[in-house]
């Protein structure tokens, strides 16, 4: 018969032994003990497992050589074996031999003698401990009204200690980096000087250029940049033209004439008519001369069939059989059958449907264009939105003029150039205040606390012939001039009050306020990066 075998670690109790016994899958369970037997050194606790054993219909067996873990084992009914292979059996207890003067006498034994309990009452004892449930179990042992010597040291448990360890260095790691965070790194001040400025207005005119070696925003030459998009335009119209289409009637004339014995010459597209039709030769023939003259005229006249056809077409040229009016007066047409003519009105394209589609093209406003446009340009660029312009390539027409538009409906396409030119906000900043300090001495000693490149704005935008200007308008403000490294130094490890009344000393100071980065931070640090100056004026 298989069986299993579980080994016992020093750090196991108890109920972990149980428990593994319980959850053992082969009926024979071979419990293998430490060298010091362990946990197994408790006789209660073997009595304990035979008892768990016997529940869970499986049988234990020791697999050790310790003597005293033999006899313990004998008492609980529990197999021993010395090796794996060999063959269990429960140990015997050996009987004492003892001669006459080794017998106790009972009646001269104490009466605490008589007050030991029996076996029977340990097992009364073993049936009180709940060893079904694992979480409940009592480890010590049970209470049999004699006091316990001394009690046994308690094994640690490990896992939990560890957890203990983790979650204490942890909260300490985290408690040294918020603290490191809080001292050297959150702490930082913005000091806010709002300083009583004037209007300083500007509008020149200034040049502008694509090359970058020659903008000198000093001298007025700025840098610009133009971004152009392509895309094909089309616009569909109706043709308003009518001409008539169709096939002409054609058929053949005889030709005859009695006068002339040498013949006559008839071209290419003379003329035969009745009515309003007119058939035209459709080449050059000669009628014969005649034959058998008497009088001037021959008995036998000369004839000649020729092909016609009419000069317009439509069916009002298919005619019968007949007469023809002939331009030469010695010659007779006689006409057969004339068929084939048709018409009918068709549209075309004429040119003014032309011009009209065009300036409809020129008309038509693509916005999204102008915002593709824009983006391209970014944030370091101001756009001159006068510049935007849309040049349209040779336009292309379908059909052409004079030919039939099917259905009445013809389409003019072009490629289209949207182009947007705009100035490099930088150097627009250069020349605002250059131009705002060359306004007097008095400026040139002042600080330009707004430039008006924000709102700067354009007008007269004029390019050709290789050039590019424009005017630029703008508003800025002027006022006193602080220096920024001079505050930091004076506001280092000062409070907020002590900051602000140093400050508004400075002439031209209207007010001051200091932002902290956080509600612990109560001075200004000291460390240059971390404190922050911001001027304001007022509006």
């Amino acid at each position: 018969m298989n069986k299993e075998v579980l080994y016992i670690d020093n750090e196991d109790d108890i109920t972990d032994v149980i428990n593994k016994v319980k959850q053992a899958k082969e009926k024979i369970v071979a419990l293998v003990p430490p060298k010091n037997i362990g946990v197994l050194r408790s006789a209660v606790n073997l009595r304990l497992l035979a008892r768990v054993a016997e529940q869970a219909d499986k049988r234990v067996v020791l697999i050790s050589n310790n003597s005293a873990l033999k006899t313990m084992a004998a008492t609980a009914r529990i197999p021993v074996a010395k090796t794996l292979q060999s063959k269990p059996e429960i140990p015997e207890i050996d009987a004492l031999e003892v001669d006459g003067e080794d017998v106790i006498d009972g009646e001269k034994l104490p009466v605490e003698a008589f007050m030991k309990k029996n076996p029977s009452e340990e097992d009364e004892i073993l049936d009180d401990i709940d060893i079904d449930d694992n979480k409940s179990f009592s480890k010590k042992a049970p209470n049999t009204g004699k006091k316990k010597g001394k009690a046994g040291k308690k094994v640690p448990n490990f896992p939990d200690f560890r957890k203990k360890m983790f979650l204490i260095g942890g909260g300490s790691l985290i408690l040294i980096g918020f603290l490191v965070w809080a001292i050297w790194f959150v702490p930082a001040a913005t000091i806010i000087i709002n300083a009583q400025t004037t209007v300083a207005n500007v509008r020149s005119k200034v040049d502008l250029t694509t090359d970058e070696k020659l903008a000198k925003p000093e001298d007025g030459v700025l840098l610009s940049k133009a971004e152009s998009i392509k895309k094909e335009s089309e616009v569909s119209f109706d043709a308003t033209g009518e001409k008539q289409v169709g096939e002409k009637a054609k058929g053949l004339i005889t030709l005859s004439q009695n006068t002339e014995q040498a013949g006559v010459p008839i071209k290419s597209g003379t003329g035969f008519s009745s009515g309003d039709c007119t058939f035209i030769t459709i080449s050059s023939v000669v009628i014969p001369g005649g034959d058998d003259f008497s009088g001037g005229q021959a008995r036998v006249p000369g004839t000649i069939e020729v092909s016609v056809q009419a000069l317009d077409v439509g069916e009002q040229c298919n005619l019968s059989a007949r007469t023809y009016l002939s331009p030469i007066g010695i010659v007779t047409a006689r006409g057969g059958v004339m068929s084939g003519g048709s018409k009918k009105t068709i549209k075309v394209v004429t040119e003014q449907d032309v011009q009209t589609a065009k300036q409809k093209m020129a008309d038509q406003k693509d916005e999204n264009v102008k915002s593709e446009l824009v983006s391209k340009f970014g944030d370091s660029y101001k756009i001159i939105d006068d510049s935007y312009s849309v040049n349209y390539a040779e336009a292309s027409v379908s059909p052409k003029v004079g030919e039939e538009a099917g259905n009445g409906k013809a389409s003019i396409k072009s490629d289209t150039t949207y182009t947007l030119m705009a100035i490099n906000k930088k150097q627009l900043t250069s020349f605002l205040e250059s131009e705002i300090k060359g306004q007097s001495d008095k400026l040139k000693e002042q600080k330009v606390y707004q430039n008006g490149v924000d709102s700067a704005a354009f007008s007269d935008f004029a390019s050709g012939d290789g050039a590019t200007s424009l005017v630029v308008t703008a508003s800025g403000k002027t006022g006193p001039n602080i220096d920024e490294q001079k505050i930091k130094d004076q506001s280092k490890k000062k409070r907020y009050g002590e900051v602000q009344s140093q400050i508004k000393s400075i002439d031209g100071v209207k007010d001051v306020d200091v932002k902290f980065s956080i509600f612990w931070v109560r001075t200004v640090p000291d460390n240059d990066n971390k404190i922050k100056i911001e001027f304001t004026v007022d509006e």
